[in-house]
Order: C-alpha cells, then structure tokens, then sequence
C-alpha cells in the first residue's frame, strides 16, 4: 500500500487497501461538490436553508457504512482551499448526522 494510502487508513482508523481508499476518497470529492453546488464557495457562513442539501448529499455520497465515522472523514478531509466560515458551517450542518456517536 503506497504511504499516502496507508496514512490515510491509519488517520481515521479504517483497514483499508489502497484501492479502498481511492474509492473513498472519489466519494469525498463527490460529496464536496455537492456541496459546492448547493452553495458556492465564498468567505462566508452557508445559511440554514442549504443545510438539508448537505445532509441529503452526504447520506448519497456517504464513504462508509457508519453514517458517524463517514461525517468525521468527511469534515476531517474537508478542501483546505475553502473559507473557515465555509468549512465551519459544513460541520455546523454535518453535526445532526453524528447524533449515533452520542446514542451509542
């Protein structure tokens, strides 16, 4: 498994090939431009409205089984490129789908 790969795995405490983490990451990058497409990138915060379309969009493109660990990939690998604002109100609309972490 090339390094990159294997860290990867090791970071979000996943066994997986070098093949299963070129799948995840093709999902994470199709969640992230749902994203994008549901509300452009910009400095700012992203307005409650758009937050269903975040949510539906990630259930869609969800990398993993468990919908929590997928969510933390997901804002763990979030594109440095995007704003803090931006990065901080996909997690804001992210946080309702780790409600299994706190019931489990």
């Amino acid at each position: 498994m090339a390094k990159a790969s294997e860290a990867f795995a090791i970071r979000h405490d996943i066994a997986a090939t070098a093949e299963d983490v070129a799948r995840i990451r093709r999902a994470l990058d199709r969640f992230y431009t749902a994203v994008e497409t549901a509300e452009p990138v910009a400095d700012s915060y992203i307005q409650l409205h758009a937050g269903e379309a975040i949510r539906s969009a990630f259930v869609k493109h969800n990398p993993l089984s468990g919908q929590a660990h997928g969510t933390a990939m997901a804002m763990e690998e979030m594109p440095e490129a995007w704003p803090p604002k931006y990065r901080a109100s996909v997690a804001f609309h992210l946080s309702p789908l780790l409600d299994e972490v706190i019931d489990s």
